[in-house]
């Protein structure tokens, strides 16, 4: 396919409707938008928009290059994507794109979103069997959507630097008799919560070596847990430092101020876990610490995986006792993000705009 060039001068106008305005809102739609409307390309003008309520008024959409809607899995959801096809596009013909950086099926029992999203499988199938083209955050995902959407465009996740700010290696400060910092963050949907999914439900990323091991070195080890935490690790709650869910502006800074050395990501091999982004590497590389993560699809190119408790147990001891091990893991995932870190560098905002131009022949 010969791909054509944006013919110029141009206004390339993104409107995306928000169906989660945390986490995957901020960094695949509210952060990437922010940054469009300081991105320069002689002759183009590039704005992006979000909105949560839905608009009925086709004569709205006049300036509107593409509309998505993102992180739909409802009926509503459906029904206003069905509107939008049958009462804007026949009016204003603007591609409408479904927006998705998750398995929204197919989720184990223990997940927490299990119970929302399960039931909603055939909505969200049909959402994608109904848009002009979708966006997803891997290769992993676009295979597993495939089947019902034959457009699909990678974006892949950045972090915003205006955030984040500049990186501190921990190594390069650490005070060797200080008690080494372990870091976890994360919701609680990578365990099973018994409040939210009831008794008899067990099951989640934490295998029991590794809460048992957590158990046994709170002496040894400071433990941080940042948004979540095990029900298996109340009996030590006085003893591991938890910190409550921060919001997305604050998360970054907070994380950083922690100092970890070391941040593990375990992940059971299912998958649910190989569909998702490797963002936990992004988040570890930009807090300076060295990171241990489960042997599942997004992070099979860093440095340190692992595919048992017992392996995980023993890279936390390695990586305690030797700092010169630790710098050089760091160094390695560090190199191994490097380009996809942020958003305001290597150009990914230029890529970000051809991912979605590239879905219908175009190109910056």
């Amino acid at each position: 396919m010969i791909v054509n060039k944006i013919k110029r001068p141009a206004r390339l106008q993104f409107l995306s409707y928000l169906g989660d305005t945390q986490g995957c809102g901020h960094i695949r739609v509210i952060f990437p938008f922010l940054l469009l409307n300081h991105f320069r390309q002689e002759n183009i003008m590039m704005q992006g928009f979000y909105l949560t309520n839905y608009i009925q008024d086709p004569e709205f959409y006049k300036q509107f290059t593409v509309v998505q809607f993102q992180r739909a899995a409802t009926n509503s959801h459906l029904q206003l994507i069905m509107h939008f096809k049958k009462n804007i596009q026949p009016k204003i013909p603007i591609p409408l794109i479904y927006e998705i950086d998750d398995m929204l099926y197919n989720i184990p029992d223990w997940n927490y979103a299990s119970a929302y999203y399960n039931k909603s499988e055939d909505i969200i199938k049909k959402m994608m069997q109904s848009v002009d083209a979708m966006t997803v955050s891997t290769s992993k995902l676009k295979e597993m959507y495939s089947p019902f959407c034959k457009k699909i465009a990678i974006i892949p996740n950045h972090l915003p630097k205006f955030l984040w700010g500049d990186i501190y290696p921990s190594h390069e400060y650490k005070d060797e008799d200080e008690k080494i910092k372990i870091l976890w963050a994360g919701s609680q949907n990578h365990f099973a919560t018994k409040q939210i999914v009831g008794d008899n439900v067990k099951g989640g990323d934490f295998g029991e070596g590794l809460l048992n091991f957590i158990i046994k070195t709170t002496n040894i080890y400071e433990w941080h847990f940042v948004g979540a935490m095990p029900d298996e690790l109340i009996g030590v709650k006085t003893k591991i430092h938890f910190h409550t869910w921060k919001n997305i502006f604050e998360y970054p800074q907070y994380v950083k101020s922690l100092e970890p050395d070391i941040a593990i990501a375990p992940l059971m091999d299912n998958e649910f876990n190989d569909c998702k982004s490797n963002i936990k590497s992004l988040e570890f590389v930009a807090c300076g610490a060295a990171g241990i993560y489960g042997d599942v699809e997004p992070y099979k190119f860093m440095e340190t995986k692992t595919k048992t408790d017992e392996e995980m147990i023993s890279h936390i001891e390695s990586f305690a006792n030797d700092i010169d091990l630790r710098a050089k893991v760091f160094r390695k995932d560090h190199d191994r993000v490097r380009g996809q870190l942020w958003w305001e560098e290597n150009e990914n905002i230029k890529k970000f705009i051809n991912s979605y131009l590239g879905l219908f022949g175009k190109s910056l």
